[in-house]
């Protein structure tokens, strides 16, 4: 079983179900991750409906420590994305298990 969904994964599917060519799955695919990315970085936050809401958060730099080596070392500041799956998405997954 595959644990990776890659970019032509996804173009594979939007050709198989919907049958746009594969070149259109794939404007598709970057036009609709674009528009995420945009709206994301504008605004900090981006609620996707019944799937979640992405959040950028920004980490304020601390010491770290490389247990291999044990030399310390600060982490520099850094925004990270945090991911809130939806109520219907926890249910859905959920369902699925059961």
């Amino acid at each position: 079983m595959r644990i990776n969904l890659t970019k032509k994964d996804i173009v594979n599917s939007i050709y198989m179900q919907i049958g746009f060519s594969k070149k259109i799955s794939e404007n598709l695919f970057d036009d609709i991750f674009l528009c995420i990315v945009e709206n994301l970085t504008k605004h900090n936050k981006l609620k996707i409906s019944k799937f979640g809401t992405f959040v950028i958060k920004n980490k304020k730099s601390r010491p770290g420590l490389n247990f291999k080596t044990k030399e310390k070392k600060i982490i520099s500041q850094r925004n990270v994305v945090l991911f809130k799956p939806s109520k219907e998405l926890k249910e859905f997954i959920n369902s699925i298990n059961e």
